[in-house]
C-alpha cells in the first residue's frame, strides 16, 4: 500500500499508509482538523538493512527481511504502529467507560428499588442533608 503525506490547516504534517481505493477519502488530523493529501517525490523503500536486522522480542527468532518481520508479526498478534490506534483506543476506553457509568447506574437504581421503604427514607434524608458521597470503581473478587 502507497504512503500518502497529509497537511492539515494548522500545518501540521503526516503520513498514513492507505489502500489505492481510498486515495481520495478526507483524513483528519490528530488535533481534529481535516488535512489534504500532498503530492511528494516518491521514496523507495529496500528491504531490511543488515545493520537493520534484530531478534523478534516476541519470538526470538533472527528477522532480516521485511517479509520475515511480518510473518513474525501476524504470528505474534502484533500490528504496525499508526497514531491512530491510540486515537482508537482512547475511544474504545471512553466507551467502555460510558458503559460501566451506565451499569453501575442501573445497579444502584436497582438496589435502591429493592430497599424497605425505611431505609429508602433514612437515604434520602441523608442525602437531603448534603453528605458528600464518592464511589470509586474496583475489581471485585469474587
Amino acid at each position: 500500500m502507497p504512503v500518502y503525506v497529509f497537511v492539515c490547516e494548522k500545518g501540521h504534517r503526516f503520513d498514513k499508509i492507505l489502500p489505492v481505493s481510498q486515495y481520495n477519502d478526507p483524513q483528519m488530523c490528530e488535533c481534529g482538523v481535516l488535512a489534504k493529501r500532498r503530492t511528494v517525490p516518491t521514496m523507495i523503500s529496500p528491504d531490511i538493512a543488515s545493520w537493520d536486522s534484530y531478534v523478534s522480542p516476541a519470538t526470538g527468532e533472527y528477522i532480516s527481511s521485511k517479509k520475515q518481520r511480518k510473518e513474525d508479526m501476524k504470528r505474534s498478534g502484533c500490528v504496525d504502529y499508526e497514531p491512530s490506534l491510540k486515537n482508537d483506543f482512547k475511544k474504545r476506553q471512553r466507551e467502555e467507560e460510558l458503559k460501566l457509568d451506565k451499569q453501575l447506574d442501573q445497579t444502584v437504581d436497582s438496589i435502591f428499588e429493592s430497599m424497605p421503604s425505611k431505609k429508602k427514607e433514612m437515604l434520602e434524608r441523608e442525602l437531603s442533608t448534603g453528605v458528600d458521597l464518592e464511589y470509586t470503581r474496583g475489581i471485585s473478587n469474587g
